[in-house]
Order: structure tokens, then sequence, then C-alpha cells
């Protein structure tokens, strides 16, 4: 009886789509939580199998907000679906006093294949895993002075490689970074509309 009434709890928080991409059907689950200091809401993208299982795909953040109203860790999410392409934005942003926590954005495109699979096209990240002034020892403070002598290159080089490993895309810099953050605020800003249509 308690598993039933919990199930009901989460159910009622949850948001459901079916979609067919390619003669294939998918499912997205959108679901809302509150753990914690965390707050937000994450979109869950599920193949539909034969045997009506659901294979898991992806995890999208559409929005997450962690801390109090005076330092907080924000990030936003949006996902888009043109013909075979799955699009998925990322924003991550810091409000008021908290300078530990990253700024940047990154653009994930899948292609849906015939077989129902996803194949990753491209991500392309851009990412300061704190603030310029929180943290000048490490290599991030190389996004924005060059580094002069080997040691410098070495402690760049590993600070791009880690972004890259734990935000899972590929660096990109200068121009590319600004027009990066440009698409990601867009397509942000293309989910508000929706929103209020």
């Amino acid at each position: 009886m308690i598993l039933l009434l919990l199930g009901g709890t989460l159910l009622a928080d949850a948001t459901l789509k079916h979609m067919t991409l390619r003669g294939t059907d998918f499912t997205s689950i959108t679901e809302d939580y509150d753990v914690y200091d965390s707050k937000g809401r994450v979109l869950k993208f599920y193949r539909d199998e034969q045997n009506y299982d659901l294979k898991h795909l992806f995890n999208l953040t559409l929005n997450d907000k962690t801390g109090t109203c005076s330092a907080r860790s924000v990030e936003e999410g949006s996902m888009e679906i043109n013909g075979n392409t799955i699009t998925l934005f990322t924003f991550w942003d810091r409000q008021g006093r908290i300078y530990d926590v990253p700024y940047g954005a990154r653009i994930k495109r899948y292609e849906v294949q015939k077989d129902g699979s996803l194949k990753l096209l491209s991500s392309k990240l851009y990412i300061e895993t704190a603030k310029k002034s929180f943290d000048r020892e490490s290599g991030m403070r190389f996004l924005w002075e060059t580094p002069k002598t080997d040691e410098d290159k070495a402690a760049f080089n590993a600070y791009i490689k880690d972004a890259e490993r734990q935000y899972k895309g590929q660096f990109v810099f200068g121009k590319d970074a600004k027009a990066l953050i440009k698409e990601v605020k867009a397509a942000l800003d293309r989910k508000m509309a929706k929103r209020w249509r």
C-alpha cells in the first residue's frame, strides 16, 4: 500500500512524451526533484523495446538550482529534435557570491540510426570550472593568459583534458566558445518562448 502511494506521488510529478524517429519509438520522461539544497527538473530519454521495456539512452538536466538564494549554481538545458537529429543544449552559470562552480556551455548532437541506436555526431564544450578570481593556480587561468613555460602548457593541457573528461565534450576556444555560448542561450530562449505560447 505504501509503495502504491509513493509511486502515485512520483508519477504525479512526471510528464511522459512518446515520439517516433526513423521508425523507432522513443519515450521521454520529465521529472521534478527536490533533494537537500538542489531543486530542478530532469529529462530521461529512452528507446522503446519490443518486450515493452525501455532502454535508457541519456539524461538531460532541464534546470537545476543548487545552494542558497545568495549563492547557488545553476544548470539549464534544452532538447531539440530536427528530423533524425537530437540536439542537447546545456548552460552552466553561478548566481550570487559563489566562486567554485562552473560557467560555460555544451552542445551535443546525436543522429538516430536505422536500428534505433544513437550515434554521437559531436559534443562541443566551453567551461570555466570556477570563477576567474577564485582559481588562480590551476591551468584554467590560461584561458585568459598565454602559457609561457612548459609547466604552464602542461597545466593548461591537464585542465582541458580534465574538463573534456568530466563534462564529456571537445573543448572550443575564442570565437568558437563565444558562438557556442550564444547558440546555447538562443536554444534556451526558444524553450522559454514555447512555454509562453
